[in-house]
């Protein structure tokens, strides 16, 4: 296998941006400067922002420091939840999952409340 795993920032503080995961690394995402991918403020707003009753700040601190693990393997995709604020793969709350199809289907994960990813396989 040569390809690799695009995740996409779709929503929240990730927008925009794009990281790539190579057969056989793990990555680990979060608020903490020691995780491969940090998420978090660029540093240009420093307001408070509320939208819908709820300030900017709160749907940050949905994320926690070491939030999730991903780990691109030979045959799966495996997602481990380390935070204690929620982790969820295409809706659905997940601890630990392994996701076969991921050459075949496109998967939304959201961290915390706002922070909102597309996984998926490029060739």
């Amino acid at each position: 296998m040569s390809g690799k795993l695009l995740l996409r920032g779709i929503y929240g503080s990730v927008k925009g941006k794009e990281f790539y995961i190579e057969l056989g690394q793990s990555v680990t995402l979060g608020r903490s400067r020691s995780c491969d991918i940090t998420l978090g403020r660029d540093g240009e707003n420093t307001q408070t922002i509320v939208h819908e009753g709820v300030s900017e700040e709160a749907h940050f601190r949905s994320v926690s420091r070491k939030h999730m693990r991903i780990s691109f393997l030979d045959e799966e995709v495996k997602i481990e939840d380390l935070s204690s604020n929620g982790s969820y793969l295409d809706g659905d709350r997940v601890e630990d999952v392994s996701i076969h199809d991921f050459k075949e289907e496109v998967h939304v994960i959201l961290l915390g409340t706002k922070e909102k990813f597309i996984l998926e396989y490029i060739d």
